[in-house]
């Protein structure tokens, strides 16, 4: 039996990789997070969030006109 466990709802997960987005810095996302959710987690905890949740960049194939 294979039970993954998740410390962080995946709610608060999500609402950290937004904040990252918009551009705040992985520690100031952490600090937000604990003041608006109270869940404390590190920086490095957020750094590995986003290599883990990062969407893989989408190659668009053109087409040539000749």
């Amino acid at each position: 039996m294979n039970i993954k466990r998740n410390r962080t709802p995946s709610l608060d997960i999500d609402h950290a990789l937004y904040l990252y987005f918009l551009g705040l810095s992985t520690r100031s996302v952490s600090k937000a997070i604990f003041h608006l959710n109270k869940v404390k987690r590190s920086h490095v905890a957020i750094w590995k969030w986003i290599q883990k949740y990062t969407p893989q960049k989408i190659s668009i194939k053109r087409k040539r006109i000749s």
